[in-house]
């Protein structure tokens, strides 16, 4: 069955996905010129002494890797509560059973002709946010829902308590995709103790580990596991005793299951609009398709076409949006920007 006709049989899973959210407001990097600036001649002209740049304000948008998740899960027409930091006015434009538990971040992105770069601003909210806020938003029964996104751990210091906690929860779950975030600004300790946690959710899951390849790499060198990206989501899977470990890349998809390891070829984006939020489209594309019992192959197939729509058009596709996509645009032989 092609991706079109599952997506046309899908039903509508309950999704949650949580915990950040923040107010992005972008900026394009201009040359002299009035043109994009290329990161490369942006590097040059500050580590040269240039001091003053160019910009051009390109609006401010609902953002924040749940919030991301959040808005591609209810395109894709799942049943979406959104458990966030969301007490700013631009969050109201979210079509999902939105919840808040504070302030959320700030980030500027500055966007130039090949890349983005992100200067954030946490909230006190974020920085102290702990599984009470979410029991305090009454979000805690949230958790049962056929899918659960959790994101960026790496950005909300009490996460990993956080999931002991929801691991001690009595009952079954369903899935749980967990979407770490930049995980190389924690130390290799605490993402040890991240890889351990798994291995309690492990017991009430069906956890999914989403990460591209340099934060698949900061988690495996952080338990010792080395080697290319195919043995260090197989070992890292074995090791914490999970569902899956999937990789992101730009070319590809990898899935290290319990019962092997599938790959799924990007799609070509001949435009780039987007840089960031893309991963964020595929884990929960993913965690959707898992929650419709759907095997891994059409799972990837699924979360590498809305990310790749996203990052070729800036929008968030719905079923017929990626379906249409999925059946005309060719798969990769060289890159992708799905990272």
């Amino acid at each position: 069955m092609d991706l079109a006709a599952r997506l046309a049989d899908a039903p509508s899973p309950t999704m949650t996905m949580l915990p950040d959210g923040s107010v992005d407001r972008r900026f394009g990097v201009l040359n002299r010129g009035h043109a994009p600036e290329s990161r490369e001649a942006f590097v040059r002209q500050l580590s040269g002494g240039q001091r003053s740049f160019v910009t051009e304000h390109r609006g401010v948008e609902p953002g924040g890797q749940a919030v991301n998740a959040a808005i591609q899960g209810h395109e894709l027409g799942a049943d979406v509560a959104l458990y966030g930091h969301l007490d700013h006015e631009v969050f109201g434009v979210l079509d999902a059973d939105a919840h808040s538990m504070g302030a959320p971040a700030s980030v500027n992105v500055y966007e130039f002709e090949d890349a983005a770069m992100m200067l954030t601003t946490e909230s006190t909210d974020i920085r102290t946010w702990t599984y009470d806020d979410l029991v305090a938003a009454d979000g805690e029964a949230a958790l049962d829902a056929d899918a659960v996104v959790w994101t960026n751990w790496s950005s909300l210091a009490n996460s990993t308590d956080a999931l002991r906690r929801a691991a001690d929860r009595p009952g079954e779950g369903g899935v749980l995709v967990l979407d770490p975030g930049g995980v190389a600004v924690r130390t290799p300790a605490e993402r040890e103790r991240f890889v351990d946690a798994l291995g309690a959710l492990a017991g009430r899951y069906s956890v999914v580990v989403s990460a591209n390849d340099e934060e698949l790499d900061s988690l495996a060198s952080a338990v010792g596991i080395e080697g290319g990206v195919t043995e260090q989501a197989e070992r890292l899977r074995e090791l914490a005793g999970v569902t899956g470990v999937v990789m992101h890349g730009d070319e590809r998809a990898v899935a290290a299951t319990r019962e092997d390891v599938v790959a799924a070829p990007n799609f070509e984006t001949a435009d780039v609009s987007r840089f960031t939020g893309a991963g964020d489209r595929f884990s929960a594309a993913l965690g959707f398709a898992r929650a419709c019992e759907w095997d891994w192959g059409p799972s990837l197939r699924l979360a590498n076409a809305c990310a790749s729509f996203y990052v070729g058009t800036g929008l968030t596709g719905d079923r017929a949006a990626i379906a249409e996509y999925a059946t005309e645009a060719a798969t990769l032989s060289g890159g992708s920007h799905n990272d």
